[in-house]
């Protein structure tokens, strides 16, 4: 048998109500040469219902009754993997069909590359759009302020299964995960972007707990990556660039324009984009593009 050229690593917890569309997005890719490796951390809903839905031969389904989180999932999948190129989705995401071939492509002309993210349009549940994320393109522009972190959204990876497995998630972290790998591995990896919108990138609610414990996480990494003067610099910096933020945001949560001002951070999405989007979005959400056979395991 032979191996695929990319392996989609996605952990999920109680996604039911999502899961079936990302799926749909993956099996519609006008890139076939992939494995879909699917880990199911613990989950106490109807998940696994859903799953058995798919009857393709190249998803990849574990069952762990354990939850652990995502990160050691991650781990779990890059393990598994037998792809050249690992790529990363959410459950609640959905990825455009030409993702993967674009990915590919950039990534086998550009072999110094090691990991390569793309944009994404944020949208509600309903498929509303929100926005547009913002992305950096070039090594030195992602990378241009690590105390305040990288603009390479998570769910948006392809990188190369050597270097997801030279560069491990740290398992025990709950939050910060994606950004934590890239502030360990930015000195020697070479990143890069493409510009253009590839996935629909869900937006839940902003909760201001989560997003303080992600900038208390990603503190506490600059502190322990502190080694000499100018690393200690670059963490003091981060501690106040994200102590105020925090403070900003409590603030916009107490008046009521948390919300608000989340929305501001992104770039508006013009016609091209949102018609794009919603030819996406209606063809994944049509009841057409429903399967309902078992997964074959």
């Amino acid at each position: 048998m032979t191996d695929p050229l990319v392996t989609i690593a996605m952990s999920v917890r109680n996604g039911a109500s999502t899961l079936d569309t990302a799926i749909r997005s993956i099996l519609w890719q006008t890139f076939p040469d992939w494995e879909f490796i699917i880990v199911d951390d613990g989950s106490t809903d109807a998940t696994q219902e859903i799953l058995h839905r798919f009857c393709d031969p190249r998803i990849r389904v574990i069952r762990e009754r354990e939850q652990i989180g995502l990160a050691a999932r991650l781990n779990q999948c890059v393990d598994k993997a037998r792809g050249k190129f690992i790529s990363r989705m959410d459950a609640d995401d959905v990825a455009f069909p030409e993702r993967l071939e674009r990915q590919v492509q950039y990534l086998e002309a550009h072999p110094d590359i090691d990991l390569l993210g793309h944009g994404a349009v944020m949208f509600k549940g309903d498929g509303q759009i929100i926005g547009v994320y913002p992305t950096a393109c070039e090594h030195d522009e992602i990378c241009r302020r690590p105390w305040w972190g990288f603009p390479l959204a998570h769910p948006t990876w392809m990188g190369t299964r050597s270097w997801f497995s030279r560069h491990r998630y740290k398992d025990l972290l709950i939050l910060s995960q994606d950004q934590e790998l890239l502030l360990r591995s930015y000195r020697t990896s070479r990143f890069a972007a493409l510009p253009d919108i590839l996935l629909g990138y869900r937006m839940k609610g902003i909760s201001i707990k989560k997003s303080g414990r992600g900038r208390v996480t990603y503190c506490r990494q600059l502190v322990r990556r502190a080694y000499d003067i100018p690393s200690a610099i670059m963490a003091a910096r981060g501690i106040l660039i994200h102590g105020i933020a925090l403070s900003r945001d409590v603030l916009l949560d107490v008046t009521g324009g948390i919300t608000q001002r989340s929305r501001q951070s992104f770039r508006p999405a013009n016609d091209q984009v949102c018609a794009h989007w919603h030819a996406v979005w209606s063809h994944i959400s049509s009841p057409e593009a429903y399967v309902e056979e078992p997964v074959n395991r």
